[in-house]
């Protein structure tokens, strides 16, 4: 299967506190695939090729900019598919940017494609367990840290997803033209 995730680019300190969080409550998933945002989901590509995904992923890629994000809360969040739990990481500042892509990747042949059951929400996953409360715990000392962490999304990358691993197949650049900031 395919997918398409878009790996933050953050200061190295954001990165080790990220790595280090998963390696301690992500053990399911942190040699998996580093910290991203999954932007196509690998449910919804089957029996889609990968030039076709490429053709899609790089057509929004060009005509969006990168997004700037920050992150300062972490939630709780149930996935339907399993009994298992996520800590996920959202953004505040990005949150309608990162969101942009997604909605643009769904649309023309992929919009069939997309689930409306389950709105999506922009994520880093930092965290996985059976246990709810223990993610709610860690969620809450997360949040009372006050931790922040920041940066950019300036690519996204097609991945095939076989036999429980990821690899990377082509990164493509976001190129759009940032749209001007007027004040009101």
């Amino acid at each position: 299967m395919l997918l398409c995730v878009a790996y933050p680019r953050l200061s190295e300190a954001d990165a080790e506190m990220i790595r280090a969080f998963r390696r301690e409550h992500d053990q399911a998933y942190v040699d998996v695939i580093g910290a991203h945002w999954t932007l196509i989901f690998p449910g919804s590509t089957e029996g889609i090729g990968r030039d076709q995904l490429r053709d899609q992923v790089s057509s929004v890629a060009g005509r969006h900019a990168p997004v700037e994000f920050s992150c300062r809360h972490a939630l709780v969040y149930n996935n339907d598919l399993t009994d298992e739990y996520h800590l996920f990481l959202v953004p505040d500042q990005g949150f309608s940017g990162i969101s942009r892509l997604h909605d643009d990747l769904y649309s023309g042949f992929m919009r069939e494609r997309l689930r409306l059951d389950i709105p999506y929400v922009p994520h880093i996953g930092i965290a996985t367990s059976k246990d709810p409360n223990h993610l709610y715990d860690l969620a809450t000392a997360w949040n009372e840290e006050g931790k922040t962490i920041t940066g950019m999304v300036d690519s996204m990358t097609i991945c095939s997803y076989v036999d429980g691993e990821i690899e990377d197949l082509e990164t493509l650049d976001l190129a759009g033209i940032p749209s001007e900031i007027t004040d009101w």
